[in-house]
């Protein structure tokens, strides 16, 4: 309960200052007035919506405990959200492994998906977009130098409903999933 003390502190302490905070008669009916009265407002309301908080999380600790960790998963899932250079490392990592693979002996999967991934990247097709918490990794249809008209038309660009379908890989937590399965196995012949 001493947190609820310093908190209601807080709230006097801001209200004294603010009573005491007088604006010069030549800025009443301006906008620095405007400013200053949406200022108090906002850190009231939001001092306020603090202070609820901190009141319910002692009303009902389960519900504050799953919502300070489901905040604290977004947060790691945040820091840990791999990027281009995190794919690409993964990518030539993956690929010193394969070379030292006699053909013969190489799993055709994976092969395949490391061949096709090193011709987009040739191409300059290959496009990351980070959401946040995690990356996709797509396949556009046009390389980012083409001039041609095709791909600088706005209808012949990959549309949100087929997006999905030029999505090659996913990035989470420092890795990317779909190449990684995809190397599982990698030095194994299916024939």
């Amino acid at each position: 309960m001493s947190l609820m003390r310093v908190g209601s502190r807080v709230t006097a302490l801001g209200q004294k200052i603010g009573e005491k905070i007088v604006l010069p008669e030549r800025l009443k009916d301006t906008f620095v007035e405007k400013w200053v009265k949406y200022w108090k407002g906002l850190v009231r309301d939001y001092s306020e919506v603090a202070l609820g908080v901190v009141k319910e999380s002692y009303t009902k600790p389960k519900k504050a405990l799953a919502y300070g960790t489901g905040i604290l998963c977004l947060y790691q899932m945040a820091q840990h959200n791999p990027d281009e250079g995190v794919f690409m490392t993964q990518l030539r990592h993956d690929n010193s492994r394969m070379i030292m693979v006699p053909p013969e002996l190489q799993n055709h999967v994976s092969a395949k998906h490391l061949l096709m991934l090193e011709r987009a990247i040739n191409q300059k097709k290959l496009r990351f977009l980070s959401l946040g918490i995690c990356t996709l990794v797509w396949v556009d249809l046009f390389g980012e130098d083409d001039c041609t008209y095709p791909a600088i038309c706005e209808f012949t660009n990959v549309g949100f409903l087929n997006f999905h379908e030029r999505v090659i890989d996913v990035g989470f937590w420092n890795e990317f999933w779909r190449l990684k399965s995809k190397m599982h196995n990698y030095d194994v012949n299916y024939l």
